[in-house]
């Protein structure tokens, strides 16, 4: 905006929302550059604030300047640009990674408390290189102490909003909050919050998230830090932490398809003043005659009315400059085909007529050829006895909710429900919406599938006179204890894994259950929770898969369950266990197949196993996938299983984790084939915790993983967790770096003992001949046979809980 247009009206009590147009120059032009730290008249409540009207940068130091290196290096050009009567700095990163600016003290000397906050327009820039971290700097006192309110700029479907601290000389990523699009050449208003030991970070006014520390005291100033992602910044302002921002939040904000005559969308609004009081807010449909909008309270109702689109806009009461939208996409009434193609019963599972059709299957229809599906349509479920609709599931933007544990709690996540398998259209309903013992109907609309054929004739929609009709069976005993699972036979107790889970987790607590998985490709995503003594054994190792497209950007981060039956929020891996004991996997596959670890798409674990003092046993079982294949913690046993993936494929806060007998894959990676990996990154929350050992295992790779390329561990760099990790008469293919371990960032303890820290003993070839390790890094130990003894049975290993397993 031009400097004339910076000119704002505050009350004299009261802080407004317009912050960003804190800072404003004199009527009549800029400052000198002779004068710089008079360029910006702060509105009044405004601490500090800078414009770069002056065109000069003369209040900032320009680092490196005392030893940003210790961090990294920076070598970017700091520049002031003037575009369309705005100026503000751009910087252009080079190949920098460190804190490249810093306020000058006398500049900051207005602020006397470490309570306030600090806001900034920020814009990331694309500049080629490979990192993408950015962050606007609080309570810096040098370049080794400070926190940051960070974007981690990969693309708009994975970039992700971060805490980062520096202290000591010792960078930490503190804090991850949700995935949210993040693009280059955008501006965004960043605001960081420090009251206390509570930091906040806000971008464009929503609450990203907070986290609580107590590492840096003082006031500082500020600062930027960056790794390799050229920025431009504008409109800084810092000011009295109490005083909040006007918020304006939605709890389904985005896109919304719906159709005439289906479900409302009600969308919870939370809006505040900013003195935390509750705000008033306004919305409109851009064309009512599409969707209608009714109001009541916090809670807003959109109704599709006719086939189009339409925007809907919420509007802040108290700064109407503040608003939030949702795109309205909306189909014709859904409309029952008239369609007949003959009998049904061989292309249709469960076939039609059927009376003992399961509750927890999938629903299939053969067509002639490879169906193709559009991003609108629906397949519907109609209870037969009343015609009542009981479920629809659509092409795109669905999700599932599992659940609940017998603590009520539940997992959602988005998740795709239908897919195209050969010439065969499945669908997965929504968990729990069919009844035992109930008949049902299905219909499609006739725009769900592209040119398809069915039974000869072109696909026009299915309606309740084609006949897709069955009967499920009656439930199981709630009593049953032993279960059987199978994806298409007849006598099973259920279709899916997770139908028996649910099962189990309505029982007692301690009661053993037992789930047989006959063999078969179980495309699913598992949920168990405060449910102990649960066996999953499957029939066959290789041919019993259970299996999921699951990952960071679809299901961000890891969770073991919500106290409400949203579908979101329920984390990237397949199985998510939480407060679950004793439970044992078995003689299956577990596989989480997404390929790309970068890019759009994330890591992707195969299970999440979440406790203190919970027990997970794995014996003869697969674990495949690429990044963060396992995110362990409390305590497991791995034996003669397979681990498979490319980065930190192991990684967690496990007090101890044994690898038995097991073999330990890295894959190719997918984005560079090139490349190597990093096997372990271990967070182990107490120094004299085992950790993760591996005994009698093997280091192998896929075809085609370079030799030297993989390192056996790296560290989070944090000194609030331990990297031990133990490799004991262990055998490693040539891709095992001569140097073994990552020193970037540098592990804790800098320097290993016998009992903490980066060790291994007896280490050996694929062939069984002592590998040459003297060529390690010094932050690791090699250890004597006494020092590697409480490492060389599980009874050690689990010695702090007196646990000793068997195969």
């Amino acid at each position: 905006m031009a400097s004339s247009l910076r000119q704002i009206t505050l009350a004299a009590a009261t802080v407004s929302a317009a912050l960003l147009a804190a800072c404003a120059v004199p009527q009549g032009g800029s400052q000198p550059a002779a004068a710089p730290s008079a360029a910006a008249q702060c509105a009044p409540g405004i601490w500090f604030c800078e414009n770069f009207e002056s065109g000069t940068l003369a209040r900032w130091d320009l680092l490196p300047a005392g030893g940003a290196a210790t961090i990294g290096k920076a070598d970017g050009v700091a520049i002031v640009k003037t575009e369309a009567g705005n100026s503000f700095m751009q910087y252009d990163a080079g190949q920098s990674k460190g804190v490249v600016a810093a306020l000058k003290s006398e500049a900051f000397a207005g602020v006397k408390t470490a309570d306030y906050f600090v806001e900034a327009r920020i814009k990331p820039i694309n500049n080629q290189t490979s990192n993408k971290f950015l962050c606007l700097l609080g309570r810096y006192q040098d370049v080794n102490n400070w926190y940051g309110g960070c974007l981690n700029v990969q693309n708009s479907a994975s970039s992700k909003v971060e805490f980062h601290k520096a202290n000591g000389g010792k960078w930490l990523r503190a804090r991850q909050f949700p995935t949210r699009s993040i693009v280059n050449d955008q501006w965004y208003k960043l605001r960081m919050e420090m009251k206390g030991d509570t930091l906040s970070f806000y971008i464009d006014d929503d609450l990203t998230g907070s986290f609580t520390d107590a590492s840096i005291k003082g006031p500082g100033k500020l600062g930027l830090w960056l790794d390799n992602r050229s920025f431009a910044i504008d409109d800084i302002v810092v000011g009295d932490a109490r005083v909040k921002p006007v918020l304006l939040s939605l709890d389904q904000p985005g896109e919304w398809n719906g159709e005439v005559g289906g479900a409302e969308r009600v969308i919870e609004v939370s809006a505040t003043k900013t003195d935390s009081s509750a705000d008033s807010f306004s919305v409109v449909s851009s064309d009512p005659k599409v969707v209608a909008v009714t109001q009541q309270g916090n809670q807003v109702s959109l109704r599709a009315l006719s086939a189009g689109s339409a925007s809907i806009t919420f509007k802040s009461g108290s700064n109407p400059a503040l608003q939030r939208s949702v795109k309205a996409n909306i189909e014709p009434a859904f409309a029952l085909s008239a369609a007949s193609y003959g009998n049904l019963a061989k292309k249709t599972e469960p076939a039609a007529g059927s009376k003992a059709a399961y509750a927890d299957g999938e629903l299939t229809l053969s067509f002639d050829a490879p169906p193709v599906l559009n991003s609108i349509g629906s397949l519907r479920i109609f209870r037969a006895s009343d015609d009542q609709l009981v479920d629809v599931i659509r092409p795109k933007g669905e999700g599932n909710v599992f659940g609940p544990s017998s603590d009520g709690f539940y997992r959602g996540v988005n998740m795709p429900l239908m897919r195209v398998v050969g010439n065969k259209l499945v669908v997965r309903p929504h968990n729990g919406k069919l009844a035992y013992n109930t008949a049902y109907y299905v219909a499609l609309s006739d725009n769900l599938l592209k040119d398809a054929k069915l039974a000869g004739k072109p696909f026009t929609g299915l309606g309740k006179k084609a006949g897709w009709s069955f009967v499920t069976k009656k439930a199981p005993a709630a009593s049953l204890t032993r279960l059987t699972v199978d994806d298409d036979g007849s006598k099973a107790d259920y279709r899916s894994v997770q139908g028996a889970l649910d099962h189990a987790m309505k029982l007692p607590k301690e009661t053993p259950v037992s789930i047989s998985v006959k063999k078969g490709s179980y495309e699913e995503i598992l949920f168990l929770r405060g449910k102990d003594n649960v066996s999953i054994q499957g029939e066959s190792r290789e041919a019993t898969v259970i299996q999921f497209d699951n990952y960071e950007s679809l299901n961000t981060g890891l969770s073991i369950g919500m106290n409400k039956p949203v579908a979101s929020g329920g984390g990237r891996a397949v199985f998510a266990v939480g407060n679950a004991d004793m439970l044992v996997i078995d003689r299956l596959t577990l596989k989480n197949t997404h390929y790309k670890r970068l890019g759009v798409n994330g890591q992707a674990e195969t299970i999440f196993f979440m406790g203190d003092k919970e027990r997970l046993i794995a014996k003869n079982a697969n674990f495949i996938s690429r990044q963060d294949t396992l995110q362990l913690n409390a305590y497991s046993w791995f034996y003669n299983t397979l681990v498979a993936g490319d980065v930190d494929f192991i990684w967690g806060s496990s007090k101890a984790a044994l690898f038995e007998n097991s073999e330990i894959r890295t894959v190719v990676d997918s984005t560079d084939a090139s490349k190597g990996g990093y096997v372990l990154q271990a967070r182990v929350s107490n120094a004299a915790d085992k950790g993760y050992v591996f005994l009698n295992s093997r280091l192998t790779r896929e075809e085609g993983v370079p030799d030297g390329s993989t390192v056996l561990a790296r560290s989070a760099g944090s000194p609030n967790y331990f990297d031990n990790v133990v490799f004991v008469n262990s055998r490693m293919d040539k891709h095992i770096a001569p140097e073994g371990w990552w020193l970037n960032p540098l592990p804790n303890p800098a320097k290993a003992s016998e009992k903490a820290g980066w060790r291994e003993y007896a280490s050996a070839t694929l062939q069984g001949a002592p590998l040459n390790v003297g060529g390690r890094v010094a932050a690791a130990r090699g250890l004597s046979a006494a020092e590697a003894a409480p490492y060389a049975t599980r009874e050690q290993v689990f010695s702090a809980i007196g646990w000793a397993p068997k195969p």
